[in-house]
This record gives structure tokens, C-alpha cells and sequence, in this order.
């Protein structure tokens, strides 16, 4: 039996045959839209500048129209790639690329989607944040360190733990630490509540210095919950370490060098 041939739909792009793909196009974002809505595809592929929307408007319309399908971005005219990122999409290829090169993004977006879509089949999902748990985490997080070992391309973990549950409580603290996490990371991140107190976020994509942005949001939103009152004080430990691929080490060791980083310090 064959590969599955996934369904991309291709938004304002003129392609050729993409080998492995069922493709259908579009060539505004209104139709992706009405297409979204009655059919269902494995990937969307869309340029970032359309007759009816440009820019990360783009990427936003169309994961609130899919929130669980891939959204991979072709860059062009002068599109904010970052922005892009920031809005959901999964990667965003510069304008100009190669079928060689689409064709990868295309089929490492839907082989995470399937990853993701399987570890929900088996509930490998924390009940108490609806994070996953460390079992999901070890099973995604170790498939994009062999991704990342194929494409050379760095990944960075960032690991955030409870300093002090103080007078919110172990359990309260936890739960306002995972929506803290929720609140600030791309749909494409994989956030995960991995000890009764601890949590690890692998960024995804392009995640060269992405967790500078990550943590640096981590402390505003935990800084904003705590200035809003009328609740105890959180605080949180916050540190990251980077994967390489030059120099690979297991999943173990990547969290516990965020450990050994997260030291003494917190957030609050």
C-alpha cells in the first residue's frame, strides 16, 4: 500500500503538479474561505498577498476558519514573515520557492498534523490544563528532533516551572501558569505540562531566537495577571536551551539543561 496522498489547497499561488498531493486552488481568500467551510484538507498553502487580503490578515482568516489545519505561508511583495509566524502559520517559504522545497514543508505540515491528531486519539492529553502530558510531549517532541536532525534546522525548548504556589496553590498556580503558556505561543508549538509543577514548550518552525519573544511574553502576561488583582501573586521559573542538530543529545538531556538554566530565578 501506498503513501497517503494528502489534500493541499493552494491560495493565490500558480503551481505546477505537486507529486504526493491532491490539490485544489483558489485564487482569493474568500474562496479559501467558502472552501474551508464545506471540505476538508490536510494543508493550506497560501500567498501572503492575495486581491483581497494581504499580510498576516491572511493566515488569521484562515486558521479561524480551520483552526486545526496547517497553514503554510508564501512570502511576497513586502509581507512580514515574523508576522506571519506570529499569526499561526506553520512556516513561511520565501516567494519564488522551489516545487523541491514545497513539497517538504507540505509533507512535514501534514505529518504533524497527523502526530498531533494522534496523540489526541490516545489521550495523551493533561486533564486538569487540557496541555498535553509528558507521554504526548516525549512522542512529539522526540519526532521533531529527528525532523530537525534531517533538515539541520535548530529547536528550542523552553521550560517554565512553578516558583512558589504560595497562597494560590499548587493546583490553581498550575492551571494559571498553562494559560499564561497558552496565551503566548503559536497554535504550531507544542505546549505541555510535563511534572505536577513543570512545563515544556518546543518551538516549532523557524524557532532561531523565537524564545527570547516566548519568555520575554511569558513574564508580560504572568506581570499583567498579577497587576489585574484581586488574586495571589504568580511566580514562575522561566529558562530555554536550544537543540542542535551538529551536536545532538536526547530529549532528556535538552530538558535538563533548561533545568540547570531555570536555576534560582523567577517571574512574577
Amino acid at each position: 500500500m501506498g503513501a497517503k496522498r494528502h489534500t493541499v489547497l493552494v491560495v493565490g499561488l500558480d503551481l505546477g503538479e505537486l507529486e504526493g498531493f491532491y490539490t485544489e486552488a483558489t485564487e482569493d481568500l474568500l474562496g479559501a474561505l467558502a472552501y474551508l467551510s464545506d471540505s476538508g484538507v490536510d494543508a493550506v498553502l497560501a500567498s501572503l498577498e492575495l486581491p483581497d487580503a494581504a499580510g498576516a490578515d491572511v493566515v488569521l482568516s484562515l486558521r479561524a476558519r480551520a483552526h486545526d489545519v496547517p497553514v503554510i505561508a508564501v512570502a511576497s511583495g513586502g509581507a512580514d514573515p515574523s508576522a506571519a509566524i506570529d499569526a499561526g502559520a506553520s512556516d513561511v517559504l520565501p516567494e519564488g520557492a522551489g516545487t523541491e522545497l514545497i513539497e517538504r514543508a507540505l509533507r512535514y505540515a501534514a505529518e504533524i498534523r497527523t502526530m498531533h491528531a494522534e496523540v489526541l486519539r490516545r489521550q495523551m492529553v493533561d486533564e486538569r490544563t487540557g496541555l498535553y502530558n509528558a507521554r504526548g510531549f516525549e512522542q512529539l517532541a522526540t519526532h521533531h528532533l529527528r525532523l530537525a536532525d534531517r533538515s539541520k534546522r535548530p529547536v528550542v525548548m523552553v521550560c517554565v516551572r512553578v516558583a512558589d504556589p504560595g497562597e494560590v496553590g499548587t493546583e490553581e498556580a498550575v492551571a494559571a501558569a498553562a494559560e499564561a503558556l497558552r496565551s503566548v505561543v503559536r497554535d504550531s508549538d507544542i505546549v505541555a505540562r510535563i511534572g505536577t509543577d513543570s512545563f515544556c514548550v518546543l518551538l516549532t518552525g523557524d524557532a532561531a531566537g523565537a524564545e527570547t519573544l516566548v519568555l520575554s511574553r511569558v513574564v508580560e502576561s504572568v506581570a499583567a495577571r498579577n497587576a489585574a488583582g484581586g488574586q495571589a501573586p504568580l511566580t514562575l521559573s522561566v529558562a530555554s536551551a536550544a537543540y542542535d542538530p551538529a551536536d545532538p543529545v536526547a530529549l532528556e538531556e535538552l530538558i535538563a539543561e533548561a533545568g540547570r538554566r531555570m536555576g534560582p530565578g523567577s517571574t512574577r
